[in-house]
């Protein structure tokens, strides 16, 4: 439950959403499409399902700030889970940095200069300079401090271990993001996004789908709901866990902070009054409070559409944030892990007699 009501304001910016993204990335998403289409290789739908124990349970780890708060990636780590772990491109290199490497990375945003900083940025310097989104985010401390010798050490990263892992690549990524993938040497699978109704006059998936025949693929709007699609619908792995899938910020974090601060600002005019375009939220497993903006409210509620079409068993174990609701139950890591194992245990007695 809210516990602050949801203002005019905050309801007329959440309906103009989707409307806002088509106008901001239409252009870049097609020009991407074409200038990717000779790369494609390999489709989402040659992509083999895992087998065994990660045929069994995923972990899907996105990039809020609760990965950090909560240590979510050492202590996935430290459980010995043996199930499939999908990291979004955000928090594929924070996985590294803790010794993990996931079975899969997805991306999907097509920014120009922000994604490729996840795989490590060989131009750093130029594609951070006149752009403080990292210095804003509560989320992995390491990009905060906007370091060059960090980068370095996530480019050597990636370029080590690259090849242990399949990226799920959206025709929509950028040629950095792109290069950066291929000369690490993913596996590389390529995926369309469903960013409308593709029965629409002037569809914009019609259009993406007519320039490679790709599958569509419907990501709620942001890259961690299109890891948990491709998890629970696409490798039809039954039970799924989210760690790092806040959609909102800890009650500490001041809004200068949140992701669409200059966006919201630019449109109320000024920075009096911003609260307006923010509500609140009680975590129900931990009775904490965290409040969100209308773009994280929006991916919230189209999560919560996807779930009601969903056979799998998606567990939050995010333990904080705004996802919760009637179709997804909440745990702690630790005790989905334990879960999990149990079940895979089980089944595997079963396939014995």
């Amino acid at each position: 439950m809210t516990s602050k009501s949801i203002s005019d304001n905050f309801r007329e910016v959440v309906d103009r959403i989707a409307d806002i993204g088509r106008e901001r990335h239409t252009t870049h998403i097609l020009e991407h499409a074409w200038q990717n289409k000779p790369k494609i290789h390999q489709s989402l739908a040659s992509l083999e399902h895992p087998s065994g124990a990660k045929a069994e349970s995923c972990i899907v780890i996105s990039a809020g700030p609760s990965v950090h708060r909560k240590n979510s990636i050492r202590r996935v780590l430290d459980s010995g889970y043996a199930g499939t772990v999908m990291a979004v491109d955000g928090a594929y290199v924070a996985c590294l940095r803790n010794g993990l490497i996931p079975d899969y990375v997805v991306t999907l945003d097509p920014h120009s200069t922000r994604v490729v900083r996840w795989f490590g940025d060989p131009d750093f310097e130029e594609n951070s300079r006149h752009d403080d989104y990292f210095q804003r985010q509560d989320l992995d401390i390491e990009f905060r401090k906007n370091s060059i010798e960090q980068n370095l050490r996530n480019i050597a990263l990636v370029n080590k271990h690259g090849a242990r892992t399949r990226a799920l690549v959206a025709t929509t990524a950028p040629a950095n993001v792109v290069q950066r993938i291929e000369e690490t040497g993913f596996d590389r699978y390529w995926w369309n996004p469903l960013v409308d109704d593709p029965q629409d006059p002037g569809s914009l998936t019609r259009q993406l789908y007519d320039i490679n025949r790709l599958p569509c693929i419907n990501t709620g709007g942001n890259v961690g709901g299109a890891a948990w699609t491709l998890a629970s619908a696409h490798l039809k792995i039954p039970k799924v866990a989210l760690v790092g899938m806040d959609f909102g910020y800890y009650a500490d974090t001041p809004i200068t902070m949140t992701q669409t601060y200059h966006e919201l600002m630019h449109h109320a005019g000024s920075a009096d009054g911003l609260e307006r375009f923010f509500c609140d939220f009680t975590f129900p497993l931990t009775g904490e409070c965290f409040y969100t903006d209308p773009t994280y409210y929006w991916y919230r509620r189209n999560f919560l559409q996807l779930l009601e079409k969903s056979p799998s068993w998606t567990v939050n174990c995010t333990e904080g944030g705004t996802l919760f609701g009637d179709r997804i139950e909440c745990l702690y890591l630790e005790d989905y892990v334990r879960r999990a194992s149990r079940f895979t245990r089980d089944a595997g007695e079963l396939a014995r007699g």
